[in-house]
């Protein structure tokens, strides 16, 4: 078994290593998929480099997390106990960054010289976080819903993207890998990862995260191939027809600056959607869950420097009367559970799932 899936994968990495070769090739079995089950929705760039042209210059199989923004989107879950963080959230502590979406219980992976910073007068309604090391460079984070208005200033810096060194495996080598924190000793093996390399963390938080149950009212699953992604996507929201909302943002990232807010268009068929964010792993593993009452909006937005424009997809959870009270969201935007809306923007590559808009008749 371990040979088949070393010469399944070595395929993998030979169309890797083929480089720009890949965007003249035959379209991946994946885009097939995809234009066959949601012919009415454009394959999302990201998506479509992971298909086409994975991170072939990268020399590690699992992204440093180093390179990862001072946030992260992924765990929407709340831990059992709040007197125990989630082995995830220990895990990754190194990121640099908090658990954006661990809604159990404060942050601990800051670092020892992160601080969180409320937002000025002069940028109402956001939420910012303050780099590590004291840098002098503060970035919205969460926001509140009355910020999703034309006119509106908010300051982002848009961090490169760190796409999975393979992309996404083909569905049935990807279906041939094992995917549990029990197998993790093979896995580390199948790829030639040493147990001691400092990607193991970060791959074993994603397994764990993976494993991790749901909470009430709450589904969850991961997919690891762009096949199950769709599928899984469908059958969590009922219905075959259905979309991808994800932001318009440059994939080499973009500096800190002030963004006006110049169009807002909201995104229809909710208010429960499914939210999917890109994990830590050797090839592409994306961690989904459904998001609980929210809004959904995409929002265009001009930089102070005039030409970076882009677009954000983002969400604004309704109701967050579960979530633990010292939770940084309720920190920095002055709320508590159960009030106002807490709002946050999807980064490069991650996708809101909704159910479509029904087309009017021919």
């Amino acid at each position: 078994m371990a040979r088949f899936l070393v010469a399944l994968l070595a395929a993998t990495l030979v169309a890797v290593q083929a480089g720009g070769q890949l965007g003249h090739a035959a379209p991946a079995t994946g885009e097939v998929f995809w234009r066959a089950v949601l012919p009415h929705s454009p394959l999302p760039d990201a998506v479509l480099r992971l298909l086409k042209q994975p991170a072939a210059e990268s020399t590690s199989f699992v992204r440093d997390p180093e390179d990862r923004p001072p946030f992260d989107y992924r765990d929407y879950s709340r831990s059992s106990s709040d007197d125990e963080p989630s082995k995830s959230t220990v895990a990754a502590s190194g990121a640099g960054g908090f658990d954006y979406d661990n809604y159990s219980g404060a942050d601990e992976r800051r670092g020892a010289t992160d601080e969180y910073k409320a937002p000025s007068s002069s940028l109402a309604g956001s939420g910012a976080y303050m780099a590590r090391g004291g840098k002098a460079e503060t970035t919205t984070v969460f926001f509140h819903e009355e910020a999703v208005r034309v006119g509106r200033r908010l300051p982002f810096h848009f961090p490169p993207a760190t796409p999975a060194a393979l992309g996404f495996l083909p569905r049935q080598v990807a279906d041939s890998v094992p995917f549990t924190t029990a197998a993790l000793p093979g896995i580390l093996a199948t790829f030639g990862i040493a147990s001691d390399s400092t990607t193991v963390p970060s791959m074993e938080a994603t397994l764990r995260a993976c494993e991790s149950p749901t909470i009430a009212g709450e589904s969850k699953f991961c997919a690891t191939s762009l096949e199950a992604l769709v599928e899984r996507a469908m059958g969590v929201l009922g219905t075959r027809d259905i979309r991808p909302v994800t932001s318009t943002l440059p994939r080499a990232g973009a500096p800190l600056q002030t963004y006006t807010v110049v169009a807002v268009q909201p995104v229809e068929r909710g208010p429960v959607f499914v939210a999917c964010h890109d994990e830590a792993y050797p090839y592409t593993v994306y961690r989904c869950h459904t998001t609980g009452p929210s809004r959904a909006y995409t929002v265009d937005m001009e930089g102070a420097r005039g030409a970076d424009a882009v677009t954000i997809a983002a969400v604004c959870h309704t109701d967050t009367s579960l979530w633990n009270p010292e939770h940084v969201s309720f920190k920095l935007l002055g709320t508590k559970p159960g009030g106002t809306p807490v709002c946050h923007l999807m980064p490069y590559g991650h996708i809101i799932w909704a159910k479509n808009v029904k087309r009017s008749p021919a």
